[in-house]
């Protein structure tokens, strides 16, 4: 079961992993996605929290152009490693799959 494989966390020079403080909402709406080829994807639409108020899963809005022909897809926060400029002033998204196996996934609904 590929899901539940251990996954090599991704790493960028200038940037660290985003601490558990750092993935609010305000942080993480808007922040650009990148997939398993480092090509840019999409962005995070959406954040889904538990009923404590923890993250636990990301919309991500993939493909299209100019905000036509999106496909909202819901990815967990543990497919996805959260990076953070070591200045702070940039969030991304790195996920594990490419384009095309994201727009595999059922479209997220609401």
């Amino acid at each position: 079961d590929t899901a539940t494989a251990i996954r090599t966390p991704v790493q960028r020079d200038g940037y660290v992993t985003a601490e558990e403080t750092d993935l609010t909402a305000e942080t993480l709406t808007g922040a650009a996605a990148y997939d398993a080829n480092d090509e840019w994807i999409g962005e995070v639409s959406e954040l889904l929290l538990t009923d404590d108020g923890k993250v636990k899963a990301a919309v991500v809005d993939v493909g299209g152009f100019l905000g036509i022909g999106e496909k909202p897809v819901k990815l967990e926060l543990s497919q996805m490693d959260i990076l953070r400029a070591g200045d702070g002033t940039d969030i991304r998204v790195y996920i594990s799959m490419t384009e095309e196996e994201l727009k595999s996934l059922p479209d997220y609904e609401g």
